[in-house]
């Protein structure tokens, strides 16, 4: 059986009898466990408490804490510890009960203490194998692979080649990006294809959650911190242990938070909310921002310490409407990929439809077009073809053919220039006016490069100033 990572595993070993505690914890050092010992319930709660333990192996009868309780505060602290019962041959229905309540495994004693260690072995191999089968491994062969970062424009190019660079390494990274652009999911690549592939990924979005919940949710509380805090919490920090923390959103920290964030960064150690142990952890940074960090440090509403702390190796994300030529490979990729989610068969996508989808401008970048993919997939019943109407967002977008449908030339003519003139001006106005009066924007809607709009700008006048 595979022995990886024993080195970072942490056993505590709990009975009152000190022979037994003296052999059992010979036998797991001589397996390379890091071992620690509790004579009673109380102090192995307190244990508990101060560190997350990888396995648990004690007697149900202790003195302080009863065995049920110190089973029960251990899963509370930290669901995936693995608890091993040690129990004497007249208690086994309570070592079964026990495992009812959670318990891994059952020892009568006498046990062998081979026998023991492969109980042991076994427990982490099984929580690995979940971990993988529920996350890890689904993630890493699925949407998360590098060759699912989808997009040939020459901006996804540069982000790819610095994805494949920074991967191997344990650098902090800040993702910035508009909404829906697809951050974790380069996030999700960086983590999954390096060396901490097989450590915990942890996601928060720092937006989606309060400013006074946030301390709480990154370094965890001890019992009695607040009014509620009726256990002790592990906070995400801890979870991220020897692995990777995504912060998302993360111009949204309180400016006291940032702090704190700072320190960790900094000392890579923390304490617990209302605790006083420090605990020390090994963890990647990835933290992602829809902002503009350097302005929000000019404003004083992001500190500038922090801000270099995050911004080591930097990445960015050009929203979709700047990256037009990725459409078509999205589109392919999401229509595939729903179409085996629903069980039917591939769907095609008519031309128009591509040419209104790429032309759309997509103020929800990725993942609006994911959304309508979707929709369109669901809703298309067993047509085979997706035409623009099974896309509303860009059904009610003109066609070109349909902008010119309506144009007549009079019998007496008109005069070209004039006409191209006006159209242009128009055009141009209407842009600015849908845009409020944004440049860079308008330029786009128009498929123009800015300083070609700007150019044609200078030459409709000051009426332009004043989009309507």
């Amino acid at each position: 059986m595979e022995k990886a990572g024993l080195e970072d595993v942490k056993i505590l070993v709990v009975d009152d009898e000190d022979y037994m505690r003296e052999i059992v914890r010979q036998a797991l050092e001589r397996a390379d466990f890091d071992v620690a010992e509790a004579a009673d319930g109380s102090v192995a709660m307190e244990m508990m408490r101060q560190y997350p333990f990888d396995v648990i192996i004690t007697d149900l009868r202790l003195p302080g804490v009863p065995g049920e309780k110190l089973l029960q505060e251990a899963l509370g602290i930290f669901p995936e510890t693995i608890v091993i019962i040690m129990t004497g041959y007249g208690n086994i229905q309570m070592a079964v009960d026990a495992i009812r309540m959670g318990a891994y495994d059952y020892l009568p004693k006498p046990f062998q203490l081979d026998e023991m260690v492969l109980r042991v072995e076994k427990g982490l191999q099984d929580r690995r194998l979940k971990s993988e089968n529920s996350l890890f491994r689904s993630e890493l062969q699925g949407k998360y692979q590098f060759a699912n970062l989808i997009g040939n424009s020459p901006a996804m190019q540069q982000v790819y080649q610095k994805v494949a660079l920074v991967a191997p390494k344990t650098s902090t990274i800040l993702i910035s990006g508009e909404t829906g652009t697809g951050k974790e999911v380069v996030a999700r690549a960086i983590h999954y294809n390096g060396p901490r592939k097989d450590q915990p990924l942890v996601c928060v979005n720092c937006a989606a959650i309060p400013g006074n919940l946030l301390e709480d949710e990154l370094f965890g509380h001890v019992k009695g911190a607040f009014t509620g805090a009726h256990q002790h919490r592990v906070g995400r920090f801890e979870q991220a242990n020897h692995g990777t923390l995504f912060l998302d959103e993360v111009g949204s920290l309180p400016l006291d938070l940032q702090v704190k964030l700072l320190r960790v960064l900094q000392a890579r150690e923390f304490q617990r909310v209302g605790g006083t142990t420090t605990i020390k952890v090994d963890v990647r940074i990835i933290a992602a921002t829809n902002e503009d960090l350097s302005e929000k440090v000019r404003r004083g509403e992001f500190r500038e310490d922090l801000y270099y702390r995050l911004n080591v190796i930097p990445i960015h994300i050009l929203p979709l409407r700047q990256r037009r030529e990725d459409v078509p490979l999205l589109l392919s990729s999401f229509v595939k990929k729903f179409c085996a989610e629903q069980q039917v068969q591939v769907k095609r996508v008519s031309h128009d439809a591509v040419k209104r989808l790429v032309a759309y401008d997509w103020p929800g970048n990725v993942r609006q077009l994911e959304n309508a993919v979707e929709m369109a997939v669901a809703l298309s019943d067993n047509r085979e073809l997706l035409e623009a109407g099974d896309f509303p967002v860009v059904a009610r977008t003109p066609s070109e053919d349909e902008l010119f449908r309506n144009i007549d030339i009079p019998e007496e003519g008109v005069n070209f220039n004039t006409l191209i003139t006006e159209l242009e001006r128009r055009l141009i106005l209407q842009s600015l006016h849908v845009t409020g009066g944004n440049k860079k924007r308008a330029a786009s809607l128009l498929h123009l490069k800015r300083t070609t709009f700007v150019e044609k700008l200078k030459r409709i006048g000051p009426e332009a100033d004043f989009p309507h």
